[in-house]
């Protein structure tokens, strides 16, 4: 028993001796950075390269970018110590983030916690890491009607762009080294991107540090709006009385925006008898809508048996092309009536006498419209071919200005259709230049209301020649007629005899039996196919994209026209290719 006393005793001793031992061994007092980096692997929203940390007495200096957002900042770091804290916030190298914009101070606790203290300095650099200027150009974007600048502001650039195609090339400058999107190099001018959705660029500086920017362009319709609210919202049912309207047009950079008031009514003969209605508008204010010289007379063509909603504008364009004088303009709109999206439409001008239409003398001048509709107050019928004549413009005010009308004319008709013709000086009365030119749209186009005839204009000054024009209503044109079908056969001759009614065929035909306008068409038509045609299919595949969000909405309202809108301009283009050719082997045999 007292050797087991004693054991426990000596146990008890060297026991407490091990603890006493223990207690004098001295703790570690390191504390120290040993590295500070900020890894792009952590951080590579701003970096494409490492940013290594300059640790000197108890600061950290780190060079950043004057562009680069520090708010979520990761760095890495190896130290002597226990452990790293900010503001009492254990700190994992690699994992942590921090507001680097907000002064930050590392603490260091050592295994003896005692503590160190590292100031982190932030020194900035200018790395040219913004844009200076950014914008979309109609020299690059042709279906932009004009340039358009963004606002940069921060880590956004941003603008409001009326355009049918969301793919557009940017114009752009920086000091930037590297520009990219999704990791592929872009170049000013040259690079073409989606802009449908938010685009995001990166840019690079010479140091690896990087900057986004997110493009977010708010996409307005490529064409203008008019929006139109009659009297008591009362529906417009006749093509004689005008109601009272109020009228709002977002230009959409067509042309400036207008409100006023208005009358509307119905217009058109055939046209007006189909679903989807066209309109005349008559301003209380002479206004140069959308761009076009001023006025108070517009008509608002519906188009509807058209499957492309462009065949009359495609027309007009070509006698602009021709230079034909009094051509009208086309605009594409989308329309609004008492609040009902009534589908795309065409403005354009009034055919009439005017400073800004056919520019004639309104008292002494005169407007005729060839037309078998017969509808005007003041027509005749001509001696020898049975011309349905009407005197569009200007009003009659006496019997005598009625009656030198027809003698003028008539005097014309006397001309082409004497024996002796074509040496008879015939051209003294008309401007076969301008006769050529109409041949050339209609024939291009296949417009046999030539024929009957039907819409066929001609003008005449107080003291001058007859001229052709203005060129009006295509609907029934490009192989239409009789087939009921646009872009069937494009090898069909333009002058034919109809079964119904031919007195404009066996007029206008008479001037192909001049060799002098002969070879005048000829030439006419040479110099448009070299030079204008090229023109014209970009003109047509322009006015498509602007309206093919539009064509699309129309077709919902009317189920009229085409569901494979690009296909069916594909199918004109490739139409107008073919009378092209026909008209071709048609000048080689006059």
């Amino acid at each position: 028993m007292k050797i087991l006393k004693n054991n426990l005793i000596l146990f008890l001793f060297l026991l407490s001796l091990l603890y006493s031992c223990k207690d004098d061994v001295p703790q570690d007092s390191s504390k120290e950075f040993l590295s500070f980096v900020i890894e792009a692997q952590y951080n590579s929203i701003i970096l494409e390269k490492d940013i290594v940390g300059k640790i000197e007495n108890n600061t950290i200096t780190l060079a950043f970018s004057d562009n680069i957002a520090l708010d979520r900042i990761t760095a890495t770091f190896t130290f002597k110590g226990k452990e790293v804290q900010i503001s009492g916030t254990k700190q994992i190298s690699g994992f942590t983030s921090n507001n680097f914009n907000n002064p930050i101070i590392y603490t260091i606790i050592a295994e003896d916690h005692t503590e160190i203290s590292y100031k982190v300095i932030i020194e900035r650099h200018d790395e040219g890491l913004t844009f200076s200027s950014f914008s979309f150009t109609k020299g690059i974007n042709p279906f932009l009607k004009k340039d358009y600048t963004c606002t940069v502001t921060n880590e956004k650039i941003e603008s409001r762009i009326p355009s049918s195609s969301k793919s557009l090339i940017a114009t752009f400058e920086t000091k930037a080294k590297g520009i990219l999107i999704n990791g592929v190099p872009q170049v000013s001018e040259i690079t073409l991107n989606d802009f449908s959705k938010p685009v995001t660029y990166t840019l690079v500086s010479e140091s690896g540090f990087k900057k986004t920017y997110s493009v977010n362009i708010t996409w307005a319709s490529a064409i203008p709006q008019i929006t139109i609210v009659t009297e008591n919202q009362t529906p417009i049912t006749s093509k004689d009385d005008y109601l009272n309207a109020n009228i709002t047009i977002e230009g959409n950079d067509w042309g400036e925006n207008y409100t006023g008031t208005t009358r509307i009514r119905g217009r058109g003969n055939s046209t007006w008898d189909m679903p989807k209605k066209p309109y005349r508008l008559k301003l209380d204010e002479s206004v140069p809508l959308l761009g076009l010289q001023t006025e108070k007379d517009w008509v608002l063509l519906a188009n509807y048996i058209d499957p492309t909603l462009m065949l009359n504008a495609v027309a007009f364009k070509i006698g602009q092309l021709l230079q034909l004088q009094h051509t009208n303009n086309a605009i594409p709109v989308d329309l609004t009536i008492n609040s009902k999206y009534i589908g795309n439409y065409m403005l354009t001008e009034q055919v009439e006498l005017s400073a800004s239409r056919v520019n004639i003398d309104k008292t002494d001048g005169v407007l005729l419209e060839l037309d078998l509709n017969y509808d005007e107050a003041f027509k005749f019928t001509s001696n020898h071919y049975q011309l349905p004549v009407m005197v569009k413009d200007p009003d009659i005010g006496s019997e005598s200005q009625f009656q030198k009308i027809k003698s003028d004319f008539q005097q014309l008709e006397d001309s082409v259709n004497s024996i002796y013709f074509p040496n008879n000086g015939y051209e003294k009365l008309i401007d076969i230049e301008s006769v050529a030119k109409y041949f050339v749209v209609y024939n291009l186009t296949h417009n046999m209301e030539i024929n009957h005839p039907k819409s066929t204009y001609l003008y005449k000054d107080k003291i001058g020649k007859y001229c052709m024009g203005p060129i009006w209503d295509f609907d029934w044109a490009f192989d239409y007629e009789g087939t009921f079908v646009h872009f069937g056969s494009s090898q069909n001759p333009l002058f034919k005899k109809l079964p119904s009614n031919s007195t404009g065929y066996y007029f206008f035909s008479r001037f192909l039996n001049d060799p002098k306008f002969v070879a005048l068409y000829k030439q006419t038509w040479s110099n448009f196919k070299k030079e204008k045609m090229s023109l014209l299919l970009n003109y047509i595949d322009d006015y498509a994209a602007s309206i093919t969000e539009s064509q699309k909405n129309d077709y919902e309202v009317w189920k009229k026209g085409t569901t494979n809108f690009q296909y069916k301009i594909e199918t004109l283009k490739t139409w107008l290719e073919g009378r092209v050719s026909h008209i071709e082997a048609e000048m080689n045999n006059l």
